[in-house]
């Protein structure tokens, strides 16, 4: 006998409990929320539904403790048993997870693609495709799944909140915002579609826009996981940061950015890059580095993703955890050697100079992160993480260039960014600040 999950796609079982397990986890993982853990107790108790082991398998992957891999693995073992009974869409993912435990990123996408394009009422299939695609810096693939998938799922609001952030990744801008604002209407609670209009609003300079669109939004994230949750709130003190209203942006920080799940890699990304943000514009962040910095480095899990490490290691520097830095720098540089085949470049040839040159900035020595982070930066989409996100390692750029009055190379850089978008205050300041340094050194 098989059954229907909530989006349509036939699972081999004939428990309810089971397509209840299989439904709140996929609600959960589109929607930000956090009703995971259902899917280990419910396998232990149907262990022969073999995308209900996969489901299992993939939260394994997603935990950050030291017997993470132990947890995948068992999970892992019991969707291969069970697979030969499985659906074919069951069984392929069941081979997307295998490949993403063995760190065959090509081989993961692939099923990915294949069951979007076999089996488009799979939308969380699409959702881990595109968070693969995601960290690998690949745009163009996220939209693609996204559009693979959307004319089965037309009236989920999810479906168009993916297409929205892979419409404004591509900077298809106008087309995205129209997605994320449909999204949003169809469910208010889309959290995703809230951040891909905010991406959009950043984008283009539209800070007022963007503290409105988010602020009138933000109660409906008190339910989401802490990543969602401090994303979100991240991306509203970004807003304020933009406008100089730095009080408001450190008081975001304090309040809703640092302090949901302090252990958890994604909120301590967010809470470093907001941090390192603030001290670029200038603004006095105090003693919170080292709180941060902690937190880093009692970090049981790294050297998983570039993106990741880049930031962590400034952390780090900032905070003085010197022993912390060189035990990351050292797991990067084996990343780099033995690494996934598909990363390993990424990790030798842009994220170990950036994180060395980021080591550099926090001792003040800019010369030296010139030399590193140059060849790197034109490399820098490979790391994944957002066109937002990534702009951090831009703005450090250009205050380094500043910092050692390269003006030939650092004005047009900094008229580009005013060309680009509408007005934005901290913009105009940084142009000024250039402008006063080129007129003292000359």
């Amino acid at each position: 006998m098989m059954m229907q999950d909530g989006f349509g796609n036939t699972v081999s079982t004939t428990s309810e409990e089971t397509i209840d397990a299989i439904n709140r986890f996929s609600n959960s993982l589109i929607g930000y929320g956090t009703d995971f853990p259902i899917v280990f107790e419910q396998s232990d108790a149907d262990p022969d539904c073999a995308v209900l082991a996969a489901l299992a398998t993939q939260l394994g992957l997603f935990l950050e403790s030291p017997d993470r891999l132990a947890i995948t693995d068992k999970y892992l073992t019991r969707a291969v048993e069970a697979a030969p009974r499985a659906t074919r869409r069951e069984q392929l993912f069941v081979e997307a997870m295998l490949a993403h435990r063995n760190a065959d990123y090509a081989k993961a996408i692939s099923c990915h693609r294949k069951l979007a394009a076999e089996f488009p009422e799979d939308l969380l299939s699409a959702k881990i495709g595109q968070t693969l695609y995601f960290n690998l810096g690949n745009d163009e693939g996220m939209l693609w799944l996204a559009d693979q998938v959307l004319d089965a799922h037309q009236d989920n609001a999810y479906a168009h909140g993916m297409r929205a952030f892979g419409l404004e990744q591509m900077s298809r801008l106008e087309e995205a915002e129209e997605e994320g604002r449909k999204a949003t209407e169809m469910k208010r609670c889309e959290p995703w579609a809230h951040h891909a209009v905010a991406h959009v609003m950043i984008t283009q300079g539209r800070l007022d826009d963007g503290i409105q669109w988010m602020q009138t939004l933000s109660d409906e994230w008190d339910g989401c996981n802490s990543f969602m949750y401090t994303h979100n709130w991240w991306h509203l003190a970004l807003f304020h940061l933009e406008k100089e209203e730095f009080d408001e942006a450190l008081s975001l920080y304090d309040r809703s950015v640092w302090g949901r799940e302090k252990t958890y890699s994604q909120d301590q990304i967010n809470a470093i890059s907001l941090l390192w943000r603030l001290e670029l514009a200038g603004v006095d962040v105090g003693d919170r580095w080292m709180d941060v910095a902690n937190y880093v480095a009692d970090r049981s899990f790294n050297n998983d993703q570039p993106f990741l490490d880049m930031q962590y290691i400034f952390a780090l520097a900032r905070g003085g955890k010197d022993e912390a830095v060189q035990g990351l720098l050292a797991g990067m540089y084996k990343q780099a050697k033995e690494g996934p085949a598909m990363t390993r470049t990424v990790w030798g040839g842009v994220a170990v100079p950036a994180a060395e040159a980021f080591v550099a900035y926090a001792k003040g020595e800019f010369g030296k992160v010139i030399d590193l982070l140059g060849p790197a930066r034109v490399r820098m989409q490979s790391i994944g993480g957002s066109h937002a996100q990534r702009d951090l390692f831009e703005q450090v750029w250009i205050d380094s260039l500043l910092k050692v009055r390269d003006f030939e190379t650092v004005m047009p850089l900094i008229e580009k960014r005013l060309e680009f978008r509408h007005p934005v205050k901290l913009d105009q300041t940084l142009m000024m600040r250039a402008r006063n340094a080129q007129s003292a050194y000359s």
